[in-house]
């Protein structure tokens, strides 16, 4: 088999699997396609400020025996060395203020120095472990997979040492983002020519959905438009086959889940502030549906988000699931009457991947909250359930009720998985492998190496 290194700074056990699920299933299926997968990412022994081990350990058993997985340092703040400094603030005030004093250092470094991401501090151990493997298993192809968006920097820096082809993939843009628009000025600047540096290095720049490529063909127009490709994100099929047998029981409770992790940060936020201002006014309006409302959240939701479901009264309605098995997990997407999906705010060329899970179980619609974006041309496209804007109270409590009244009168809203197919796990690899055909054969017809 060709041989391909995978840069992926994301990689089980760290991480929700949302944000490690597509390296993994593309080392899952590459072998079948005659590609054997290197995988080159972050050490495990130990938790860090970002990385963490929330859910996606279950992944790590997908992972064929062809494949090989190395582990470098990643250079960032570990998680342990984090919980003593703030030990050591509540001791005395003495150790309160030069912690405070590291913490702010840190936050300025991170904000002005460390580009275009805290992750850059991987950039020497990861480049001299891939150079490494590059030689001694003489690879083909390189592909590296951002956000952090530092890993294209360092699949970029590797593509000019090493002259290997090199597929640049991105789960999420990278310029006029939330999080970008967030920067000082300077530090856009200078991000938009580091993008530009990776994308002229590529020799194929993969995006997830048709308006990220659209977006990167526009703001590339002297590139090649063949050097665009779209391989969206799935879901493995496989996975789903069972649970779309079970014959979902008859429950008096409408139940409403969400999938997934929720964030404060504001260049990351997906807010459910208007979901719980909407769950308030359907108590107040409309009694008869909130008594029989239960909402669950899947994952662990912030500090923040629990005191305002404590303030607004909705204990008895929110919980939170914790991490679940995956069965236990798709069960409960089978069983649910409303699938909710917050998208980022501001982010218009983002499709959340949870949202092709919510149609492979091919039952309850989807509820998104989102704007005029790619995730909501594609929801309507494939009429998969209501769209509401994000901050639309009045809207977001109207297709609640609009769906508990349909389940009432005997007619609920269900969606087919039919379409599904062509976002499969299996298709998407044979699409990727196709493309590192292609470039691994477009570097031996010019005879580099």
């Amino acid at each position: 088999m060709r041989k391909v290194l995978m840069l992926a700074y994301v990689f089980p056990p760290f991480f929700s699997a949302g944000g490690s699920i597509r390296a993994v299933k593309f080392v899952k299926y590459l072998p079948g396609l005659d590609w054997q997968p290197l995988v080159l990412t972050i050490d495990d022994s130990r938790e860090t400020v970002s990385q963490k081990r929330e859910g996606s350990e279950a992944l790590l058993a997908e992972i064929p025996p062809e494949a090989r997985v190395y582990r470098t340092p990643s250079g960032e703040l570990s998680a342990a060395l984090q919980q003593k400094g703030r030990e050591a603030r509540r001791k005395n005030r003495a150790a309160a203020l030069a912690v405070n004093v590291l913490s702010a250092l840190r936050r300025i470094v991170y904000r002005y120095v460390f580009l275009p991401d805290a992750h850059i501090t991987w950039l020497p151990v990861a480049l001299r472990e891939a150079r490494r493997i590059v030689r001694a298993e003489r690879v083909d192809v390189v592909w590296a997979t951002c956000p952090p968006h530092s890993t294209a920097i360092i699949a970029a820096l590797l593509k000019r040492l090493m002259k290997r082809p090199l597929v640049l993939d991105y789960r999420d843009d990278w310029i006029d983002t939330p999080w970008y628009r967030a920067k000082p000025r300077g530090a856009r600047w200078f991000e938009r020519r580091l993008e530009q540096w990776a994308v002229h290095a590529a020799d194929c720049v993969v995006l997830v959905t048709e308006a990220s490529r659209s977006t990167f063909m526009a703001r590339y127009g002297r590139e090649p438009a063949g050097k665009f490709a779209l391989i969206p994100n799935g879901c493995d099929l496989d996975d789903f086959a069972a649970v779309r047998k079970q014959v979902v029981a008859e429950h008096d409770t409408f139940n409403i889940v969400h999938a997934g992790l929720l964030s404060v940060d504001s260049g990351w936020r997906r807010s459910p502030r208007p979901f719980f201002d909407a769950l308030r006014q359907i108590a107040h309006e409309h009694p008869d549906v909130a008594h029989r409302l239960a909402v669950t959240f899947t994952g662990c939701l912030p500090e923040a988000y629990r005191g305002e479901i404590e303030r607004d009264g909705l204990c008895h309605v929110v919980r939170e699931a914790g991490f679940l098995p995956h069965e236990v997990f798709l069960r409960l997407l089978h069983e649910a009457d409303l699938l909710l999906t917050i998208n980022y705010e501001g982010f218009d060329t983002l499709i959340p991947g949870k949202i092709y899970e919510y149609w492979a179980v091919g039952g309850a619609p989807i509820l998104l909250l989102d704007g005029e974006g790619a995730a909501r041309r594609f929801v309507r496209h494939h009429d998969l359930g209501w769209c509401v804007s994000q901050d639309d109270t009045a809207g977001i409590a109207a297709a609640i009720v609009e769906a508990y009244r349909k389940r009432e009168a005997g007619a609920p809203l269900r969606i087919h998985a039919d379409g599904i197919q062509q976002f499969d796990r299996k298709e998407l690899a044979r699409h990727l492998a196709a493309l590192l055909d292609e470039v691994s054969r477009a570097d031996t017809a010019r005879g580099i190496r």
